[in-house]
């Protein structure tokens, strides 16, 4: 029985009754004291159950001991080491700090090096990036804890269905002072995820320093800052991911940061930035949505973006049946997206170095008699049959492509 499990709420609240009953059938101080505190203690707990099923935040106990101890097993405690093993057979997650000359902010973060990072036949490559925006409240851990962003690229990669990229997961915000990746009085994290965390990770490990080979995506509201920052730095970044982002800043906690101010919120409004974007043909980067079919807020959310930028892209849509805002929403999502960031961001040399696997389909092609009769009578005047014409591909109508189940 997992902490999200349902029955684990229906035990927690028969417990709680149960001492209740007690409480109002015994005399005995002590004993009427011991249930209602327990009784308390079981409610609470099983109203947290509550919260944790809805959200799927906790989904095995491993990851509620791990934030409950902050021991991350699978996170060592020493800084990035470009170097490492050779040829492990998986990438690996490793701590960094990263410090920002132009924001003034100095966080610490994450990092997954895939395996062939480590590979001396890959020595000289500079591989692609991502970074990795957590939501609010959150921290770079819950990509590894609570998404298993780790073993999804390692499996990913061992299976040929993406290719090797490296993962900056940095931190966007501290306690409760929620930035939402803005430049404002209280911190500049705009400059800080689109240079400083750049800067840094170039100048330290071995990654492209081609903007168009670096992509940014989040859930909730990291959705939002890779949204806002993909369209105010078009041409920093080739691909954006946004997982049950937000779109105007009044709907999530970034209209606080900006202190409520219309200017600052209209410029930082990606809505609004998707409207005008691509018009003046300069560069765009491509995107790629995915929402819980069962949120309607969200649902909205990506109909209203995906509309705004009708005619200039076409804009890949996942959707997850029956999940809302929450875990169980971004965990199916996150596969689908890593392999369509590799899509966009390898160059063509690596894109030749990491093939990408696909389906086979054994086609058997029968000839009519007719046709066959027709061919052996030009082999036998020395002539060719002409390959027919091949058939126009219809142009896809719609600004958004379904990629997965759609609910």
């Amino acid at each position: 029985m997992e902490p999200n499990s349902p029955a684990l709420v229906v035990l927690l609240v028969l417990g709680a009754t149960a001492l209740l009953v007690t409480l109002v059938r015994n005399r005995h101080i002590a004993v009427r004291v011991t249930c209602g505190v327990c009784a308390l203690a079981m409610a609470a707990v099983g109203g947290m159950a509550m919260v944790n099923d809805y959200y799927g935040y906790y989904q095995t106990w491993a990851q509620f001991s791990a934030d409950l101890s902050g021991q991350y097993g699978a996170l060592p405690a020493t800084t990035v080491n470009a170097t490492g093993p050779a040829r492990p057979a998986s990438g690996r997650i490793e701590t960094v700090q990263l410090p920002g000359k132009q924001s003034g902010i100095d966080r610490s973060g994450l990092v997954y090096l895939p395996p062939q990072y480590f590979d001396p036949r890959y020595a000289h490559t500079d591989f692609p990036v991502l970074e990795l925006i957590h939501g609010t409240p959150g921290d770079p851990s819950t990509w590894v804890v609570h998404l298993g962003i780790d073993s999804v690229m390692n499996q990913l990669v061992a299976q040929h269905l993406t290719g090797p990229m490296v993962l900056v997961m940095p931190t966007m915000s501290v306690g409760t002072d929620y930035q939402e990746c803005l430049d404002t009085a209280g911190a500049l994290d705009d400059t800080y995820i689109t240079r400083d965390v750049r800067d840094d990770i170039t100048a330290r490990l071995r990654v492209s320093p081609d903007a168009a080979e670096w992509g940014i995506a989040g859930y909730s509201s990291g959705g939002y800052c890779a949204a806002n920052l993909a369209l105010r730095h078009p041409a920093e970044f080739g691909a954006s991911g946004i997982m049950d982002g937000y779109f105007r800043p009044q709907d999530g906690p970034a209209a606080k940061a900006l202190h409520y101010d219309a200017t600052a919120e209209a410029a930082n409004d990606p809505l609004l930035e998707a409207a005008t974007a691509g018009r003046d043909g300069g560069p765009l980067p491509a995107f790629w949505l995915s929402t819980g079919a069962a949120d309607a807020g969200d649902l909205a959310g990506v109909r209203a973006f995906t509309t705004a930028l009708h005619g200039v892209e076409a804009v890949p849509v996942y959707q997850v049946p029956g999940a809302g805002h929450n875990f169980y929403a971004w965990e199916p999502a996150l596969p689908y997206f890593l392999q369509w960031a590799w899509t966009q961001l390898a160059p063509p040399d690596l894109r030749v170095q990491f093939p990408l696997a696909g389906p086979v389909r054994n086609t058997t092609i029968t000839l009519s008699p007719q046709l066959l009769a027709a061919k052996a009578a030009l082999r036998h005047h020395g002539a060719t049959v002409p390959k027919p014409a091949p058939k126009p591909v219809p142009k896809p109508t719609g600004s958004v492509v379904a990629v997965g189940p759609v609910g």
